[in-house]
């Protein structure tokens, strides 16, 4: 595992445990390209405010959390944040949160949106996301062990440990993986698109030129054709019957149906930001705080 300047380690030279899921498929982040293209080109910097910090929040609370796993749950801890190298594959290499003096890894969460902490199940077992399910037996096959323990802070009151077991097969499934991925990197040969937040990375502007498809993409544009159309009458429709409402409601803000409200159509006032007049009045500024971006438009044809 080769160091960066300051001795964090240089991500582009190895496969670690944040990068399985993607590897797999199985990431709700990173798709197996954006992991070849990280590995290649280099991570690309969050540009997203939230996200950035719910990325440094999860890690100040790590300390916190496995605290409370040795304050709570008994367990003695001998060893955190150390890193280990695969004893086979010098490119597979894991940083485990900690170590327990069993001998069991140790893999530190938090969360606090609903939709994520829907997806733990009783504590205990080992129902977690089946992308952490996936870090857990990275970690397990470089840093052998027979078990990881995580220990969860679901919002900011709800803690729970979960463990998942050491799988043999599938750790060998996600060593073949990882290997053939890596192959695949040092080959320069990137895995194939799966979203088109993928095709918008590789190919941010069009060459202009066309390509042959066969009948199943040809069904597939005659079905969308249809979709929209339909689509298309139905925001009409929709459009129509909301004229016709309005009608009724005159200089009323409220219609009622035998005493129950149905419907309301409030006055509101908002500000908004006259750009083209801010143009024309400071062209030199608006253009020093313009910036181009590129998109590419769907048409049917």
């Amino acid at each position: 595992m080769s160091l960066q300047a300051g001795g964090q380690p240089d991500r582009s030279t190895y496969l670690g445990g944040s990068d399985v899921a993607a590897i797999l498929g199985v990431s709700p982040w990173k798709t197996p390209l954006d992991c070849y293209l990280d590995k290649i080109e280099g991570s690309k910097p969050i540009t997203d405010q939230a996200k950035l910090k719910i990325l440094e929040r999860g890690k100040r609370l790590e300390p916190y959390v496995l605290d409370m796993l040795c304050e709570e749950k008994g367990i003695q801890l001998i060893g955190r944040n150390n890193r280990y190298t695969d004893s086979t594959h010098s490119f597979l290499a894991a940083e485990i949160d900690a170590e327990t003096s069993d001998g069991r890894n140790v893999e530190a969460k938090t969360t606090a949106d609903f939709y994520s902490r829907a997806q733990w199940g009783d504590e205990h077992t080992d129902e977690i996301p089946v992308y952490y399910t996936a870090q857990c037996m990275h970690g397990m096959m470089v840093k052998p062990a027979p078990s990881t323990l995580l220990p969860v802070m679901l919002g900011i009151d709800d803690f729970r440990v979960y463990e998942v077991h050491r799988d043999e097969e599938l750790i060998e499934t996600i060593r073949a993986k990882e290997v053939e991925f890596w192959d695949r990197i040092q080959r320069r040969d990137p895995p194939p698109a799966t979203k088109v937040s993928d095709i918008m990375r590789m190919f941010e502007r069009d060459l202009g030129t066309s390509i042959e498809v066969d009948d199943q993409i040809a069904e597939l544009v005659k079905k969308l054709k249809f979709s929209k159309s339909k689509l298309k009458l139905m925001e009409s429709d929709v459009d129509d019957m909301a004229a016709r409402l309005k009608l009724v409601f005159a200089e009323h803000q409220i219609i009622t149906h035998k005493g129950k409200p149905l419907a309301s159509w409030k006055s509101q006032s908002a500000d908004r930001f006259d750009i083209n007049a801010f143009r024309d009045k400071h062209p030199a500024i608006a253009a020093k705080f313009t910036k181009t971006g590129t998109s590419r438009v769907l048409r049917l044809k």
